[in-house]
């Protein structure tokens, strides 16, 4: 989770000091507490042995403050409110393109359909050189983000590195707005889909408009909504997309906090717009928070057939307080519960899996609620999907292809040599291309570290430093060669995945993020898992009908 930091001392106090008074009524000890802290402060600046930067003395404060609290607590210092804007609008000034920086180069890695990037001609792969007649090199993704931004009509001279030509393009910026449904469409056996990214103040709108769009077909027997790797939002578009599926007047989510005014019941307001048609939800261990509210309510009302992998487990509400000087404090104020009276939050905060997820938690641990037909539903660690597709593991050969971002740099060769393709559902590499992406990656002397090998050569350090290298050297040299025979292997042990992948990115350079996502679906699991019950009304009325037990 990013911390956003750079506090003054006044901003650091002003902080604490609101949310102390507005939560705590001791206020001798608030005054107390900042007064010693004040005075730590001013004696380690002006007596500490070495200069100090009291910047990063305060920011350290913030940190251990914050950190001890919940993860979502943050400091937004003046200028990365705008960011955090953004976050809940999908709105902002610029040239609507997505980069990243590599070896110290800014890459263009996507422009967006249709914006200002886009109509100017920038495609991904092409290297940012300079920005107004100013270099870029070795400047960090986000300072070259905020020249980029900037008011809508105001123009940006961008110098472009294309195939070694230098290219120069004057663009006008323009109100870039980040689509929450990046694409929706008709699958199989009847079957619509509508993939939610984002629960921004226009999610509700786009999904509704998604769906209208899909009712149009007389043959829609069943709907995907996909919410796999949305982080979340706003809490009311939460509320209001749950709407389009439940009943007017239900109950949606219940927030309870220290203040009796974070004691809220928020219920459906408006008339639904089915609340007949079969329905999956898609999550993973990326959905979290309104994702969760979504999932876990119509979950709890036997409404939905929920489908993946358990979600991330964040059960908690934010609110944002104007602090001085134009910063911000977001601080957790309050844990949701859905209908049937569970708090998904993760029962310790620290006990996080790599990505950040839920890790397992024990039976024991959790308490058991039940859905309108009562099926047993937990708290304390995520929403548990109906019906659980195992994720595969990401073998380190995929790994490494992504950090080096060798499949990006292909997929632009690709583009370079083929005008045109397949529809993006349809795009598939023969044979041939695959052995030439296989040459190509032998040229760029692509090579990569196992976590095997990792082991061995630390193994191969141990040995060292306590005086066994000599008598093991000869069998450790000979497992890492045994398994650099074996590690040649992945390329072709992992062919199936890595096409996948291989396809998706080629894909996105003709049909942008739509056509990833559907060239996405004709391979996805979890799709096919939710036609496959969508389309057998028995199973998906048994799922949602279980006796109690």
């Amino acid at each position: 989770m990013k911390k956003f930091l750079k506090p003054g001392l006044g901003v650091f106090a002003a902080a604490v000091l609101l949310v102390s008074v507005a939560y705590t009524p001791d206020y001798f000890e608030i005054s107390k507490q900042l007064d010693i802290f004040t005075n730590v402060f001013k004696e380690v600046n002006l007596y500490y042995v070495d200069e100090t930067e009291p910047g990063e003395l305060m920011d350290e404060a913030i940190v251990s403050m914050l950190s001890s609290l919940d993860p979502y607590t943050n400091y937004i210092p003046e200028e990365s409110v705008e960011d955090y804007k953004i976050q809940t609008t999908g709105n902002y000034g610029g040239i609507g393109a997505g980069i990243r920086s590599r070896d110290g180069q800014i890459i263009v890695t996507v422009p967006y359909e249709g914006f200002a990037a886009d109509k100017a001609g920038l495609m991904a792969g092409d290297l940012i050189l300079s920005v107004d007649g100013k270099s870029v090199e070795g400047k960090s993704t986000e300072d070259v983000s905020k020249i980029l931004k900037g008011a809508p009509g105001t123009k940006v001279t961008v110098l472009l590195e294309r195939d070694g030509k230098q290219i120069t393009r004057e663009i006008e910026r323009e109100e870039v707005q980040v689509k929450s449904v990046p694409y929706y469409g008709m699958l199989n056996s009847g079957i619509g889909y509508i993939t939610l990214s984002n629960f921004t103040d226009k999610a509700t709108t786009e999904v509704k408009a998604a769906f209208e769009d899909l009712k149009k077909n007389n043959e829609l027997k069943g709907l995907i909504l996909d919410l796999r790797g949305n982080p979340g939002g706003l809490l009311s578009e939460a509320v209001n997309i749950t709407n389009l599926f439940v009943e007017k007047g239900q109950e949606v989510v219940k927030t309870k906090g220290k203040m009796e005014e974070w004691e809220k019941t928020y219920r459906t307001l408006n008339k639904p717009m089915d609340k007949e048609i079969p329905l999956a939800v898609l999550i993973n261990r990326g959905s979290a928070s309104a994702s969760e509210i979504v999932s876990g309510t119509l979950q709890d009302y036997d409404r939905a057939v929920v489908i993946g992998q358990r979600s991330f487990g964040k059960g908690l509400v934010q609110q944002t307080r104007k602090l001085s000087y134009g910063a911000q404090l977001k601080v957790t104020i309050a844990k949701y519960y859905t209908p049937s009276g569970r708090c998904i939050q993760a029962i310790n905060y620290a006990e996080r899996a790599e990505d950040g997820s839920v890790s397992k938690v024990p039976d024991s641990l959790r308490t058991r609620f039940e859905t309108t037909n009562g099926r047993p539903v937990y708290d304390g660690g995520g929403i548990d999907p109906d019906i659980t597709v195992e994720d595969s593991d990401v073998s380190n050969a995929i790994i490494a292809l992504y950090q080096k971002m060798l499949i990006f740099d292909y997929a632009t060769q690709y583009r370079k040599v083929h005008e045109t393709i397949a529809p993006a559902s349809e795009f598939q590499l023969n044979d041939n291309e695959y052995q030439d992406f296989l040459g190509w990656l032998n040229q760029q002397g692509f090579e990569y570290k196992t976590k095997t090998e990792e082991k061995l050569e630390e193994l191969k350090k141990f040995a060292e430093k306590e005086n066994y290298l000599t008598d093991l050297e000869a069998d450790i040299n000979s497992l890492m060669a045994k398994y650099a025979q074996e590690e040649n292997q992945d390329l072709k042990a992992y062919e199936p995945e890595i096409r996948v992948l291989l396809e998706e990115e080629i894909v996105s350079r003709y049909y942008y993020e739509r056509g990833r996502i559907q060239n996405a679906i004709e391979h996805d699991e979890d799709v096919k898992a939710a036609i496959a019950v969508l389309t057998d009304a028995p199973e998906y009325a048994n799922i949602l009908t279980v006796a109690k037990n």
